[in-house]
């Protein structure tokens, strides 16, 4: 009985720790309409944060999201 009740617990934790989880495109979509500044080249997007913070995304060949990353001024 434990053992299930643990096995049933853990299972229960990971499955509402993992769901509001967004994919790299759906961050990098969120940062750009909340963004201040937009300055954009080939494969990357440089935005300038309402918290005075830039934050860089890279796209790969295909137009996904690479990286993200964001530093403070």
């Amino acid at each position: 009985m434990k053992k299930s009740l643990l096995i049933a617990g853990i299972t229960l934790l990971c499955l509402t720790a993992c769901r509001d989880e967004k994919t790299p495109e759906e961050q990098a979509n969120d940062l750009i309409e909340n963004a201040d500044e937009i300055k954009s080249k080939e494969d990357k997007v440089k935005l300038e944060n309402e918290d005075g913070t830039d934050t860089k995304i890279k796209y790969d060949e295909d137009g996904n999201v690479e990286k993200i990353k964001t530093d403070d001024n």
